[in-house]
């Protein structure tokens, strides 16, 4: 039975992968307003405690939704996923929240393998050994493995590589506050500890992408797979699906409440977009124009 599901499981990724690669695309930007793109998951940290401790330092320099959505199941995996692939779960049919080294990857056509495919580097950070699922075997990807590498580690750590690599994507994933909500309760003390030191973390990566020379043509998103109630996650309410999503950076229109309704899935299209590369026309997704200093995508 296992066997079966497997190989069922299997031939329903390659036919939506070859369904989706076949898509025609949709327009990319005229003249692409970065030539970096980094995006920040933090695993499980709900927006408005997230909002509640942004400074206005920062605010004057984001476009931020604090009432972006996830998918359902809110849980790491599918979301992740969701985040990656364009697409919600009833299109990438990943309901599962468990993956182990020799298991079947992620089949599917993703922000990563679009990126690599059109000749940029791609390299992902990642805290949990599980979202190795997200990418083949050959993409570069560091587990930096929580609680060993924190958050501040982390974020140190994708700062070091991009000064050295440049990557035209470079993923970054963070485990403290999922951890934190788990054992501690979201909202609780520590986890909204953990919470409270991401806008110096994020800061602190905008001034080493500046000191790099790179701040005016970077992207970097600031977003979550998930929020959290209680010690848990993944139900329908809105403190599981609600999620923070901001952009920051040379390309970003600096002091923006964005007012459309952003989902995780948006996250693909908008890398894309700002890389100047097309977004397949499969995918669910639309780029954030809004958050940038550029017209709308051609070819809608």
């Amino acid at each position: 039975m296992r066997f079966r599901a497997a190989l069922a499981a299997a031939v329903r990724f390659v036919a939506l992968a070859l369904l989706i690669a076949a898509s025609p695309q949709r327009g990319s930007a005229a003249s692409p307003p970065a030539r970096h793109v980094i995006i920040i998951s933090l695993d499980g940290a709900r927006a408005d405690a997230l909002q509640a401790v942004w400074p206005v330092s920062l605010r004057e320099r984001s476009a931020a939704s604090w009432s972006a959505l996830t998918t359902l199941p809110s849980s790491t995996l599918p979301s992740h996923t969701s985040m990656v692939t364009g697409v919600s779960p009833q299109i990438h049919g990943v309901g599962f929240n468990d993956w182990r080294p020799g298991q079947m990857r992620l089949a599917l056509p993703t922000v990563f393998t679009e990126v690599r495919r059109r000749g940029g580097v791609v390299y992902l950070l990642v805290a949990k050994e599980k979202l190795r699922f997200l990418v083949p075997e050959e993409v570069p990807l560091d587990y930096l493995a929580y609680p060993r590498h924190r958050q501040a580690d982390v974020i140190a750590s994708a700062a070091r590589l991009f000064a050295e690599r440049r990557p035209a994507l470079l993923f970054v994933h963070v485990a403290d506050a999922d951890d934190a909500g788990h054992r501690y309760g979201w909202m609780s003390s520590r986890y909204l500890t953990v919470i409270a030191e991401v806008p110096a973390l994020v800061d602190g990566l905008l001034q080493a992408i500046r000191a790099a020379g790179a701040l005016n043509d970077t992207l970097v998103i600031v977003t979550a797979d998930h929020g959290g109630h209680g010690r848990t996650h993944g139900t329908a309410l809105p403190e599981d699906l609600t999620i923070p999503w901001v952009a920051l950076g040379g390309p970003v229109r600096g002091g923006v409440m964005l007012e459309r309704r952003i989902w995780t899935y948006d996250t693909a299209a908008t890398a894309l977009f700002a890389l100047g590369l097309p977004v397949p026309g499969a995918w669910q997704g639309r780029p954030v124009v809004e958050a940038l200093r550029v017209a709308t995508p051609t070819g809608r």
